[in-house]
């Protein structure tokens, strides 16, 4: 995990849960409203960006093309600690869909898209969430990017699987559990082809796997790169890198299921190209 020496299983669910409260203060879901609020899913994930003065939720362009072209659409917040309820519903009239890479619900990509909100909503955002910003990062991200060996690989999204229903409570009559999960595993390869690059995020199933069955949910998650360092003993975050966007899961191979992510290069030039463009 460092380049001194390797994290104890003592130190593991610390050292977990502080990677899952810092991504988790820059991520959503998203949730599609059935009905006349007759039921709600998950329909993917994303991370809160800003460059200068411009705001934007970063995902994959399929989950765009899977949000309602109408009326509302729910955000959660998979913070860590227990459930909080909450009602989070934008306008999606009012929302700015922007298509970075189309869509080609494919291993091969690409599939990168923005989700621009109008200026109420990202006050409310902003009031509640951090937002990763994109411009400050470009160009230790482009020109001085860390090798995929160092630190630790997370991806963050909704598990599409353990969407539950709960009691009702304070006037609500139907309440939705919906949560999401920091996973660990490990970036297997990178590449580029045309004008994106793609990372492979792996996660291993086997004895003590604890993630999902199915990554469903995770679509538009950003994909982090952690950094740690040791301070009087204690490990803590030295920094947080957000380097990739999922669009796309494998099937399972033997015990290894892969995830395939939109990379850097794919983020700090094309999605913050887009996001600079906007007015």
């Amino acid at each position: 995990m460092t380049a001194d020496r390797i994290v104890t299983a003592s130190e593991l669910p610390l050292l977990f849960e502080m990677t899952a409260a810092r991504m988790g203060q820059f991520s959503i879901g998203f949730v599609k409203i059935l009905g006349n609020e007759d039921d709600a899913v998950i329909a993917g994930a994303g991370t809160l960006v800003t460059a200068g003065r411009r705001f934007g939720i970063l995902t994959a362009d399929h989950v765009l093309a899977g949000l309602p072209k109408q009326g509302s659409v729910g955000l959660v917040f998979p913070d860590a600690g227990p459930p909080r309820l909450h009602r989070q519903l934008v306008q999606i009239d009012a929302t700015d869909k922007v298509t970075i890479g189309p869509a080609s619900y494919d291993s091969s990509g690409p599939d990168l898209g923005l989700l621009i909100l109008a200026e109420h909503d990202a006050a409310n955002l902003k009031a509640r969430r951090t937002l990763y910003n994109l411009a400050t990062r470009r160009d230790e991200m482009l020109s001085r990017p860390r090798s995929i060996q160092d630190g630790g690989w997370f991806l963050m999204g909704m598990v599409h699987e353990q969407t539950e229903d709960l009691p009702p409570e304070r006037g609500f009559t139907r309440v939705k559990g919906f949560h999401g999960h920091c996973g660990a595993g490990v970036v297997s390869a990178e590449r580029t082809t045309g004008e994106y690059d793609y990372l492979d995020f792996e996660a291993k199933y086997g004895a003590g796997y604890e993630g999902p069955q199915s990554f469903q949910g995770y679509s538009g998650g950003g994909l982090w790169q952690m950094v740690y360092t040791e301070r009087e003993g204690r490990f803590e975050i030295k920094d947080a890198l957000l380097s990739g966007v999922a669009f796309y899961e494998s099937a399972l191979v033997g015990d290894l299921r892969t995830i395939y992510c939109h990379g850097r290069r794919s983020i700090y030039d094309h999605a913050l190209a887009a996001l600079s463009r906007i007015a």
